[in-house]
């Protein structure tokens, strides 16, 4: 079940950096993602570190696809700005030994998505992963708390490592 969350999520990530055009509704907000995308593959070509608008271009993807009604992995996922799939992508972009070695991926992502849901667990038990019931901020900082544990899971870091960045 993990594998294909994690694959969901993915696609989401692929689908909403591939997409042009104009979202659903009145506004006719256009995308942005592919058009991000393109930018930072030039800046790459160029040498220039492009880390962190990867990851915001990933976590825009998520949103453009959620924004057009397409499929994506909620709760908090979504709601929460695209964070969980976007920091998971972010991981294994920083990690390239991990493209060509499908059986240390799948570890890595089932990790990665049991320590975010074990937080996110918590949360569910103490206080809300839900904007509905705890606002944007609080849906947002959970996810944010699930992606940071999840997210030094991966890297390597001890429980205590874990529930430090959680908090944080």
């Amino acid at each position: 079940g993990l594998d294909a969350i994690w694959t969901a999520m993915d696609e989401c990530v692929d689908a909403g950096l591939e997409r042009m055009g104009v979202l659903p509704g009145a506004l006719q907000v256009r995308r942005r993602a592919r058009a991000l995308r393109d930018q930072l593959t030039e800046l790459e070509a160029r040498g220039q570190d492009t880390a962190i608008e990867w990851l915001q271009a990933f976590a825009m993807a998520v949103n453009e696809e959620n924004a057009d009604g397409r499929r994506v992995v909620t709760a908090p996922t979504n709601g929460a700005a695209g964070i969980i799939p976007a920091v998971g992508r972010h991981f294994l972009r920083q990690r390239p030994e991990l493209a060509a070695d499908d059986d240390a991926r799948r570890v890595a992502m089932r990790t990665y998505l049991l320590t975010a849901g074990a937080i996110g667990a918590l949360y569910k038990r103490n206080a809300s992963i839900l904007g509905a019931e705890a606002g944007c901020q609080g849906e947002v900082g959970s996810a944010c708390s699930m992606a940071a544990g999840a997210l030094t899971a991966v890297m390597g870091g001890t429980p205590r490592q874990i529930e430090n960045a959680a908090e944080i």
